[in-house]
Order: C-alpha cells, then structure tokens, then sequence
C-alpha cells in the first residue's frame, strides 16, 4: 500500500461518524440472555423434579376413589375398551373386580401386553402389564373378584399389590370358595414337533401359604382354562389328563403333598368343563361331550359341545333332562351351578372365517381359547331348555373374558355408567409438562421482542 493510499484511507476514517449505542444496550442484551438461560435452567429442574418424583412414587398403590356407590356388585350391562391414559391397577387399585380382559381393542402397538380390570361396584377401570397371558386361561379372576392370577403372581386387586405365592407354573383354577388355586408347573420337556410334557399339578393353599396337594402328571402336557376343578369344599381335585379326568383328595397326600388318583374317568373325546364342573352336592362332575353340527351358526366350525354329568363313583351319565346343545363355540368354561338342573357357563364365539380343528392334547396353541375367537358370551345352560340364555356378550375387539364366578352365578347386574379411568398416568403428565415447555418458551421469547419493540422510542425526523 503507498503512503499516499494509507493517508486517504486515515482522514476517510476521521471523517465517519462515531457509532452511537443506546444507553444500557449491552447490560440490556446481558439480562436477556440471564432470563433465558435461568428459563431453560428452571424448565429442567422442574422436568427432572418430576421425573424423578413420578419414578420414586409409582410403586405406592393410591387407594380406591371415596365417593357414594350408587350401585350393588354386579356384572356391568355395557363394557368399553379403556384409552391409553387409564391408570394401572398398581398406581390406583380398582378394588373387588368383575371382569378381566383382553383383545385387539385393549392391546396397541405400544401396549401390546395390556389387559383390562373392570370393578364390580362402579364403572372404574384399570389396566395391567400380563405379559403373554390371556384373560380366562393364563389370567382369572378369583370367584369373589379380588384376586387375579396371572401366570406365578397373585395380585390384589383391593391393594394393587402382589401377594406371596408359589413360585413358577401357571394357574388353572380357583376353589369355589377363593382359598385355593390350582395350578400347573411349568413345562420342563420339549419334543418335536410342539410336544410338552407338565411335571405337576398342585393345590395352593393361601391362608397356610403352601401346597396341601401334587399331583404326578409325566409326560402329558396340561393346558390352562378349563382342564382343573375343586369340589365345593377344596377337598378333592378333578384334572383332565389327555382324555382322561383324574379325582384326587386332598386327604390322600402324603408327608410330601403327593397324592395318586383315586378314580379316573374317561372322556371319549370329550372335555371337563371348566373351574365349576363339580356339582353342588359333590358327587358328580360335569364334562362337554364333542361333537358335529349340522345347521352351524359358522359353517366353518361345525364343532358342537353338550354339557352332561358324570358319577364320581362309576363315571356313568348322571340322568336327567339335556342341557342345550353349544354349536359353533370354540370353548366352554362352566364357572357354577345356580341350581342342580342350572349352570353359568363363559362360551368362545368363532368369527366367519375360524376353521374347527381336532383336539390334540400335548401341542399348544396359541392363544390357548382357540384361533378364530372373536367374542366370548355368560351364558345360562338349563336342563330340558332348547337354547342357552345369552346373559353377557364382549364388545367387537374384545376376544378374551374372565369374571368373578360368584357375580356370574347369583346373576347380579348392575347398570353401566360413565367410565372412570383413574388418575393420569405419570407417563401422560411427563409428556404434557414437556409440550408446555416447549410451546411457552417460544411464545414468552416472542413476547419479550414485542414488549421490547412497544418500549424503544421511535426515531426522530432530522430537521
């Protein structure tokens, strides 16, 4: 650069104005970015407060809601799908329920675990994590509806907590009276193709906290749902081994719990029917004796079940008027005896396309309640009557139902109405916090820029 160049470029520089900044500019602009900066600083504090707050807290079960009970306990006239904010049984317990279940409707995308609790008092419904278990096989209601048993665990739906119980195995059916559960060890021996063999069957007793009775099964593989049964007073226990019933009494056990059958009654092709198949008197069994139909209400599954009773002494057909004919029902469950000429049954209802196929009683398949289930019914089955009496029927996506059996069998009802789903979960006020968040900040942000606009004097005209 020539000296001449550098001195031009010096007096041009003299000659420029000097750059006027408002009075406070800089410690204006400073306490802006403090506000900002102690802003998020706040939000996060607070967001992590909460976190950690909700996550220290979920555990603690909230009690049932006070409020006046308008109703008597009873099997509710309508049942819904809960929404994805209905809180779980463990953060807020329903108390005694009277129903448990399950289906596309109640399972998401994102929930795909999820099972549904409605209580007997009021329209309060909860969820719960069952994992694989399907409502009314791997998962029932105790005949009073406060406990569930869902797989190992027993869970108290007064408290929302779990109660000590067996270890392993999964339940196959509740005494009469509730103080005892049957229930299957797990499958130890896999033969190809689906091939499963079931240990034993034992009897929990939960007031003493330990079995009262094992029964030595082998080879055969036990389903959950409807293949156990305990007389009116716990005493004795009736288990359907392949095509087989086994009786055997509590009584018989010895120092080790182990009982032999004292009678085993054959099926022919048949099933026992379910938790409730002991008469009230105790001396006969019901079982579900298979066979074709020819007007099917699915043309598809021409499978038909008929309840009759079986003798305890000889298994000869106890007499009496038929009960109604099951055509298209994919399983039965008996859950009671009204009387001895009348009995509560749950029933599977196949879609159009469900197809009937043949028992095979070591190959599970899944779900246990059959492929091709699309509603489940509580049905009355009276002797000499033509057709049963539908008293329930599931919603469309509701495929799997277990209720409280003593519900069922005094025929209590009460009217449904509007649902309560609990508090909001803490997942739900996580993710609501988060979006006020992030929409305040901006829009406090902006209205600071305008706020500060409105304040700055406007520039004068020269003269």
């Amino acid at each position: 650069m020539t000296a001449r160049l550098s001195e031009a470029l010096r007096r041009l520089a003299d000659d420029v104005p000097p750059a006027r900044v408002p009075a406070g500019f800089f410690d204006a602009a400073r306490t802006r970015h403090r506000r900002r900066r102690a802003a998020v600083a706040g939000a996060l504090a607070v967001l992590v407060l909460l976190l950690g707050t909700g996550y220290a807290l979920r555990p603690v079960a909230l009690p049932i809601p006070a409020g006046p009970r308008h109703d008597a306990p009873g099997l509710p006239t309508r049942l819904v799908d809960p929404p994805l904010r209905t809180a779980s049984v463990r953060a807020s317990a329903p108390g005694t329920a009277a129903m448990l279940f399950g289906g596309p409707a109640v399972r998401t995308d994102w929930f795909e675990t999820r099972m549904g609790v409605l209580a007997a008092d009021a329209d309060r419904y909860r969820v719960l994590d069952a994992g694989s278990a399907v409502a009314g096989f791997e998962a029932m209601l105790s005949p009073d509806g406060r406990y569930a048993s869902i797989g190992a665990t027993l869970l108290d739906l007064r408290t929302g907590k779990l109660t000590p119980d067996r270890t392993g195995g999964y339940p196959l059916a509740f005494a009469p009276n509730g103080e005892r559960l049957v229930y299957a060890e797990d499958d130890t021996t896999f033969t190809p193709p689906n091939s499963y063999g079931t240990p034993y069957v034992g009897v929990h007793d939960r007031k003493l906290g330990a079995d009262v009775l094992r029964v030595r099964v082998g080879t055969a593989w036990i389903p959950p749902g409807r293949t156990a049964a305990l007389s009116p007073d716990g005493g004795e226990l009736a288990l359907q081994v392949r095509d087989e019933v086994w009786l055997t009494r509590v009584a018989d056990a010895g120092a080790d719990r182990v009982a032999e059958p004292y009678r085993k009654l054959p099926l022919a092709g048949g099933r026992l029917a379910g938790a409730g198949s002991w008469s009230p008197d105790g001396g006969s069994v019901a079982v579900l004796d298979r066979s074709t139909c020819d007007d099917c209400p699915v043309p598809s599954f021409r499978r038909t079940w008929t309840l009759a009773l079986r003798s305890t002494v000889d298994g000869s057909p106890v007499a009496g008027a038929a009960f109604p004919p099951l055509p298209s029902r994919t399983f039965v469950q008996l859950l009671g005896w009204r009387s001895a000429e009348e009995a509560v049954a749950l029933v599977g209802v196949p879609g159009p396309a469900a197809v009937d196929r043949p028992d095979d009683h070591d190959v599970a398949w899944e779900p246990y309640h059959e492929p091709g289930t699309e509603a489940v019914e509580l049905v009355a089955l009276r002797r000499g009557a033509l057709a049963p009496e539908v008293l329930f029927r599931t919603p469309e996506g509701i495929t799997e139902l277990s209720v409280a059996a003593d519900l069922a069998i005094d025929g209590a009802v009460r009217e449904s109405g509007r649902p309560d789903y609990g508090p909001l979960p803490f997942w739900a006020l996580a993710a609501g916090f988060v979006l006020v968040v992030l929409v305040a900040l901006p829009v406090l942000g902006w209205l600071r820029r305008w706020r500060g606009r409105r304040r700055r004097p406007s520039p004068r005209a020269p003269r």
